[in-house]
């Protein structure tokens, strides 16, 4: 009897497991179709409640990624209608320039959270947290 539940707890650790990696995915995913980064966060609160240790420290870093994402997201959005309030498209002068702060962000932003999920999945890979020891503080 103790070999069948310690097999299924194996079972249920490789879908853990598994279940980080395709999260990861589809969080990678997210830089080709917008819709996969829902699917990936929808799967991550699924999986965070069953899940404990180094998969459940993955997890919650994935899910705060999500909400990081969305802040910048409308943040940049914002920034970009406010670009179109001061300087109307059509028309010129140097106000066209502020177009490329709002871009810019959006770029930066995109490097940061690509960074950030290969970080994270080579230390998922590698047994150790989402982030490297001198970020820690962001995971947490």
């Amino acid at each position: 009897m103790s070999e069948f539940s310690r097999s299924s707890h194996d079972l249920s650790r490789n879908v853990s497991r598994g279940g980080v990696l395709l999260v990861y995915a589809l969080y990678i995913a997210r830089f080709f179709t917008g819709i996969s980064l829902l699917a990936g966060v929808i799967l991550a609160y699924i999986l965070r409640r069953s899940s404990v240790g180094m998969e459940r420290a993955h997890l919650n870093w994935l899910v705060r990624l999500f909400w990081y994402d969305v802040a910048f997201i409308i943040g940049t959005a914002a920034l970009f209608l406010a670009c179109f309030v001061t300087e109307p498209p059509g028309s010129s002068g140097p106000g066209q320039l502020l177009f490329l702060l709002p871009i810019g962000i959006f770029v930066l932003w995109n490097i940061v959270m690509l960074v950030s999920l290969v970080l994270g999945l080579r230390g998922f890979l590698a047994g150790r947290g989402p982030l490297p020891e001198r970020f820690r503080v962001l995971a947490e």
